[in-house]
């Protein structure tokens, strides 16, 4: 069984749509809330339906924002959407119960 990954709208939705060929319950923030929704929204979301956030938002580092949800966070803006998935899937081969993530997840940290 997958993760459930929230995959912010900073990113793109082809990474949402190559993790569920992967076997992961991804959905891109558009699909799920209207476009432009904030932060907290998000994270209510998130929270809400136990997902794990994908993002390049920094904003997701503070605490306010984060609370009790896991977070992918890539800082390197020129990953293209199958590196980013690539990435997501190695962790979840290391970590396979989300509950054991961290609060972030560096994703540069996990090059193949």
């Amino acid at each position: 069984m997958g993760y459930r990954i929230l995959v912010d709208e900073n990113t793109s939705p082809r990474v949402a749509e190559t993790l569920r060929g992967r076997g992961h319950d991804a959905i891109h923030i558009h699909d799920a809330l209207k476009e432009g929704a904030d932060d907290r929204s998000i994270s209510k979301y998130a929270h809400e339906h136990r997902y794990v956030i994908l993002t390049h938002d920094d904003d997701f580092l503070l605490p306010e924002y984060r609370k009790d949800i896991a977070i992918f966070y890539y800082s390197d803006d020129t990953l293209t959407s199958y590196e980013i998935a690539d990435r997501v899937d190695q962790v979840t081969q290391y970590v396979p119960d989300p509950s054991n993530l961290p609060a972030i997840t560096n994703l540069g940290e996990w090059e193949g």
